[in-house]
């Protein structure tokens, strides 16, 4: 199987979240644990997840067994008779896989970042954009975002940067404030396409609130919590069933 044809199919069978068949099978063994150490040896271990999860059976033995290799040779697993991950394993997964946040703590504060970036430093003006999307911030204009978590400490060390040249402002505005004549928490909504994440949860809960689907309800759930901003809960709206979806997916992946 070619690796383009190899991605194409990880990033399939896993709702977009992975792109190689090595993070594919640490989040097997995350979801499923030690459930999976029934093999003694690789061509056991490939046996036990492809009887847990069907959908690898789009795989070779030779592409499984080569994978499971790597994955002891550089110490994601603790070995082929206890498939379970390491430390090391854990830090990379949890580089990939989002994790939902139960503690959401908050100021209050809705920060608006603009900034005015030459375009001759187009490259600074890029990173600048990288650092405002994982402090949680949307883009309300080419250059307006707004954040609810605090950015200023991050923004003043961005700012220091060696060769950097612009301006970054940081304003604040209440959670009852308005923005022009769209009030703040309809804004938020928008520019976050909440209403959509939320629709997806839903039907994440009709689909498995009654399932015993471990895999597939894990892989679906992590796919919508990745495009999730996880924003304080104080401005999410009463028919929000994020936290619902959450309860579902922890019990079912629950060893």
């Amino acid at each position: 199987m070619r690796n383009k044809q190899i991605k194409k199919l990880v990033f399939n069978l896993s709702e977009g979240l992975l792109s190689t068949v090595t993070d594919l099978l640490l989040l097997q063994f995350y979801i499923f644990g030690a459930s999976l150490g029934k093999g003694k040896t690789s061509r056991g271990a490939y046996r036990a997840v492809e009887e847990a999860t069907k959908e690898l059976e789009e795989f070779n033995y030779q592409t499984l067994k080569q994978t499971f290799d790597h994955l002891k040779r550089k110490g994601l697993i603790r070995s082929l008779q206890e498939p379970i991950i390491t430390q090391l394993g854990k830090q990379r997964l949890n580089s990939l896989v989002p994790e939902y946040q139960q503690i959401r703590t908050w100021d209050k504060v809705i920060y608006l970042v603009t900034y005015d970036i030459q375009e001759t430093k187009r490259l600074y003006r890029n990173k600048l954009r990288e650092v405002l999307r994982k402090l949680g911030a949307a883009p309300l204009q080419a250059s307006v975002w707004l954040t609810p978590y605090n950015p200023e400490k991050i923004l003043r060390e961005f700012s220091s940067t060696p060769g950097f040249a612009g301006e970054i402002i940081v304003s604040c505005v209440g959670k009852d404030g308005y923005i022009g004549e769209e009030q703040l928490g309809d804004l938020i909504y928008r520019i976050y396409n909440l209403d959509k994440i939320n629709q997806r949860y839903q039907q994440f809960i009709d689909q498995y609130k009654q399932s015993h689907d471990k895999w597939n309800a894990a892989v679906l759930y992590l796919s919508i919590l990745k495009d999730d901003p996880q924003l304080p809960f104080e401005l999410l709206a009463d028919d929000w069933v994020g936290d619902q979806a959450y309860l579902i997916y922890k019990n079912l992946t629950k060893n």
